[in-house]
């Protein structure tokens, strides 16, 4: 099966999480995730959220003909984390990591770790951002350097060799161009909203409060 074939074959499940982060995005925690307004309750709305849409990806992955799933499990921690911070990627990271790592599999132990890392890196980075949504090329080089990672636990840990390697080859590269594909889209997507927001901001903000507002959502994540 070609390699383009297998990440088109993912396109689907990119969509659900794309409609997926539209959907919260039409809800007041996201305004509230954005402004650092963090409480118990959209904390963990978005860690269940985004947990749930890894399980989903574990689920909707395309089986290759030599035996390996790939699938966009890591996707939606990497974006929980950009997003939210380390808590919100973390919480999302270990659902979908956890739930893999019982599923089985010779490799359950590397993809479970992957998936925890990535939602807890992707919350290392916003906070290294102060909070700054990251630029479009910077998620889809922070997705590649996740794969990478994912490649090489999986080397690490399965055994025997040749079977890992033989993992890896056929579904490295499709797993990273499916998910560098994903969190491009997800980040052009929130960029947007991001702006969006700004500009409704803008709108509502009262006369002599500056062209943004004092409560400008775009100038607190810019």
């Amino acid at each position: 099966m070609a390699i383009l074939d297998v990440t088109l074959k993912l396109l689907s499940s990119i969509c659900v999480v794309a409609v997926g982060v539209y959907a919260i995005s039409r809800t007041r925690y996201f305004g509230e995730v954005l402004r650092k307004q963090f409480n118990f309750r959209n904390q963990l709305i978005f860690i269940l959220f985004f947990g749930a849409l890894s399980v989903y990806g574990t689920y909707s992955g395309t089986r290759l003909p030599s035996g390996p799933i790939v699938n966009i499990r890591d996707l939606s921690p990497m974006i929980a984390g950009l997003l939210g911070g380390p808590i919100i990627g973390l919480g999302a990271g270990l659902i979908g990591g956890v739930h893999r790592y019982f599923v089985g599999g010779m490799s359950a132990l590397p993809c479970a770790l992957a998936t925890i890392i990535a939602g807890l890196s992707a919350g290392a980075i916003y906070k290294w951002r102060r909070g700054k949504f990251i630029s479009i090329r910077g998620a889809a080089v922070f997705a590649i350097v996740i794969e990478c990672l994912h490649s090489v636990l999986a080397l690490l840990i399965i055994r025997p060799y040749d079977t890992a390697w033989a993992a890896v080859k056929s579904a490295g590269l499709p797993v990273l161009l499916a998910d560098t594909a994903g969190i491009i889209i997800a980040a052009w997507m929130i960029k947007n909203l991001i702006q969006e927001k700004g500009v409704q901001g803008a709108q509502a903000a009262p006369a002599g409060a500056g062209p943004a507002g004092d409560d400008n959502i775009y100038n607190k994540i810019q």
